[in-house]
């Protein structure tokens, strides 16, 4: 493999004939810790990191050249300038593409790969587990990263210890799994809530719990913290509260004072707090510099965050650790001894939490390109990337946002369906992040399916995610679903994997579209003219051209008009006016002349835009919409709501049949049925007459039974003569055969 020249000069080749036990390494080599990149950086950072000496670096232990952190321009809040400068270079697998799916996962950095196969090209790592050198060294690296992702997220390793899992949701399925072990340690019961919001791995915990409740807005929340936990877990109960940091279908954040309200409020039953901030962690800096307001338990993906490597993180509260630590599964690692031949007992460490909770041995080479993913991000994003970021996105959802709702038919109406909360603000990153999801309709109002818009955006090498997002409370809520619709769809076939969407003329999903770090105006201006040219024939082509952070321009230069008239400028949208063979001339529309002074175009003098090459391609021929009709739509409705209902009613009359052969079965193997007054009455006057002997005196056969109830069951009558089962019985008493008359009658009567 060839390794460019920049890692080559950042990487000390060690000699590998040298067995000798690792040592304390401090960095004396200014070359690994300049910046391959240092040309994105102003003239005052690039000369303060060239004369910053090896007397201010610190001491990491069982460091190579490639394991300590890059501080080039630690302490220097400055920012780049663009992204624009370094994302060809460092993303060149965008080139010709518009990624906009950023909330599955972002992209990693060029330098970020390269950097990370030069340190596995030039040492030698072995399984933290061993006691050989490269085992030591593997297994101090992970210590020293664990440490340095914590500082990342301003934990103190003091307050905070991080656990290495596979993805967010490995980690909260591991809080869950401690949690029904400790409440059956203690025998205490568990209680779970749970926001709308969240993820579908949030909402499957409360399969682990009898007690749950689902909180269906932030009003809801705070109404619970303010009454101090009434409707929640009871005393002698503990309960647990999740919740995510950022909605990760519209986007929307989450308020992240809740755990320390809950904390300070909560005295009759401890209730721990949950936050799920696999979405929230990707384009915002998280903030857990105060133990005493911060979640007891936080869940995230780091490669939402860098793009690589494949790992995620469980941040506990070593406060909170308890709850974590009576576990019952063990693995290897985690124990110091185990006992299985003539005896089950084993002893688990109690070193640190992480120690008891990472099963088997540790992804450390993706630990190992954590180490230069955080690199790399203070590189290309500054001395505090994720501020940057957040800045950033921020300032594109805005302009995202903006330019969806300006998008318009030919008619006037809404090429998208934008689902936002009411106290969302696109461009203010404390409530709304960089993810908006849409539907697109057609001119006279129906809805084109998700799936589609996808799949026409990937022909085009725009890459976006459609469906339901994992996220069935949001789904439920924005896309006005009630429970018995959804099971009413689920019955006609839908399915997340398979769905079908547009049912009771309601999507049955969303297109989302989130931005990233690496994500440009560009991109953003790619996606608003594909939607134009696709499904709005391009109306709005002089409004998707307009550039973030540039003044609105309402038409190119024209003509003076004659005699200098001036006309006010007063067009409820003036970016376009739909195109149409009878339509009446356009309106004057104002410009700027070089004097400064406003003059207004001839209506008869069309405007050329620059961009435009013929006046023909200023006015494309459009198709004319048909006109909407209430009564066409109720027709394309009703075959899909006849179908629906007939379902219901069908399952209904199923149900209620299968009611009623429960209810027959009881009746008819019931030991013990419950009979009418009327029938114990009657039952008691036959048990009467049977107790008395006088008919059997005389050895003559008894007289016929009275009419019985009918009976499900067929009726067996006694034989009637008695003579001849006495002469085949002789053997027989009479009191035998008072009996058996007895039992024939009882079961005649179905008791």
């Amino acid at each position: 493999m060839d390794i460019p020249a920049h890692i080559l000069d950042a990487v000390q080749i060690s000699d590998t004939t040298d067995v000798s036990p690792p040592k304390r390494f401090k960095s004396t080599s200014t070359s690994s810790r300049d910046s391959p990149r240092t040309d994105l950086f102003p003239p005052e950072i690039r000369a303060q990191e060239q004369s910053s000496g090896s007397d201010s670096e610190p001491e990491y232990d069982y460091m190579t050249e490639l394991t300590s952190p890059a501080d080039s321009v630690s302490g220097v809040e400055d920012t780049p300038d663009d992204v624009e400068a370094f994302r060809d270079r460092e993303y060149p697998q965008l080139k010709g593409k518009t990624y906009l799916d950023h909330g599955g996962t972002t992209l990693y950095a060029k330098s970020l790969v390269e950097e990370f196969s030069a340190d596995l090209i030039s040492n030698l790592y072995g399984n933290p587990h061993s006691a050989s050198s490269p085992s030591a060294l593997s297994g101090h690296r992970v210590d020293a990263i664990r440490e340095r992702a914590l500082r990342f997220f301003n934990a103190d390793p003091d307050e905070f210890d991080l656990v290495f899992v596979a993805n967010a949701t490995a980690a909260i399925k591991m809080v869950i799994e401690c949690f029904r072990d400790y409440a059956a340690t203690s025998n205490t019961p568990v209680w779970y809530g749970y926001h709308k919001d969240a993820h579908t791995s949030i909402v499957g915990v409360r399969e682990s719990t009898k007690m749950h409740r689902c909180f269906t807005s932030d009003e809801e929340v705070d109404i619970w913290i303010n009454s101090g936990g009434l409707g929640g877990p009871r005393p002698r109960q503990f309960g647990l509260f999740a919740y995510p940091g950022q909605s990760n279908m519209t986007g929307r954040r989450l308020p992240l004072s809740w755990p320390g309200r809950i904390r300070k409020s909560f005295h009759k039953a401890a209730t721990y707090t949950l936050l799920d901030a696999a979405a929230l962690a990707s384009t915002a800096p998280l903030d857990l510099s105060d133990a005493s307001t911060a979640p007891d338990f936080v869940a995230l993906s780091f490669y939402k965050i860098f793009g690589f490597p494949n790992i995620g993180a469980l941040i506990v509260r070593k406060a909170s650790a308890h709850v974590l630590e009576n576990r019952k599964y063990f693995g290897g690692g985690t124990v110091e001894m185990v006992i299985t031949v003539n005896d089950t007992w084993h002893a688990k460490k109690d070193t640190a939490i992480h120690d008891r909770l990472e099963d088997g041995t540790l992804p450390f080479h993706s630990i190992f390109a954590l180490d230069h993913a955080m690199n790399v991000h203070e590189r290309l994003y500054g001395a505090n990337p994720m501020k940057f970021i957040s800045h950033h996105t921020a300032q594109l959802a805005k302009y995202l946002y903006n330019g969806l709702s300006g998008l318009k038919h030919a008619n006037g109406l809404p090429l998208c369906r934008i689902y936002k909360d009411e106290g969302a603000v696109y461009g203010d990153p404390s409530v709304q992040g960089a993810t908006i999801s849409i539907n697109v309709q057609h001119a006279d109002g129906s809805l084109v399916p998700y799936a589609q818009v996808e799949e026409a955006a990937d022909g085009h090498n725009i890459f976006v995610r459609s469906g339901s997002l994992c996220n069935p409370g949001g789904m439920a809520t924005y896309l006005n679903w009630s429970p018995a619709e959804m099971k009413a769809a689920f019955a006609s076939g839908h399915r997340c994997s398979n769905p079908v969407q547009i049912m009771l003329g309601k999507p049955t999903g969303v297109v989302r579209i989130s931005l990233g770090a690496m994500s440009t105006a560009s991109d953003v201006q790619t996606l608003l003219r594909f939607l134009d040219s696709q499904y709005c024939n391009s109306v709005n082509e002089a409004f998707v051209a307009q550039a973030p952070g540039q003044p609105t321009s309402v038409s190119p230069p024209g003509s003076p008009i004659p005699n200098g008239q001036l006309t006010p400028l007063d067009i409820p949208n003036a970016f376009f006016v739909p195109g149409s063979q009878n339509a009446p001339p356009s309106p004057a529309l104002p410009t700027t002349a070089s004097n400064g002074t406003t003059v207004v175009a001839a209506p008869d003098v069309a405007p050329q835009p620059q961009h435009h090459q013929s006046p023909a391609a200023t006015e494309p021929e459009r198709a004319k919409y048909p006109p909407f009709k209430p009564e066409d739509y109720i027709k394309m409705r009703k075959p899909w709501e006849e179908e629906i209902r007939r379902q219901a009613q069908q399952m209904a009359a199923n149900n209620a049949e299968v009611k009623v052969r429960e209810l027959e079965d009881a009746s008819m193997f019931s030991r013990n049925p419950t009979p009418s007054v009327k029938a114990r009455k009657f039952g008691r006057s036959v048990v009467n007459l049977l107790r008395t002997k006088s008919h059997f005196a005389d050895n003559s056969p008894p007289p016929p039974p009275p009419p019985l109830p009918t009976s499900p069951l067929p009726v067996t009558h006694p034989p009637r003569d008695l003579t001849c089962a006495t002469s085949l019985t002789s053997e027989r008493s009479t009191r035998s055969i008072e009996k058996a008359q007895f039992h024939h009658r009882i079961e005649a009567m179905g008791m």
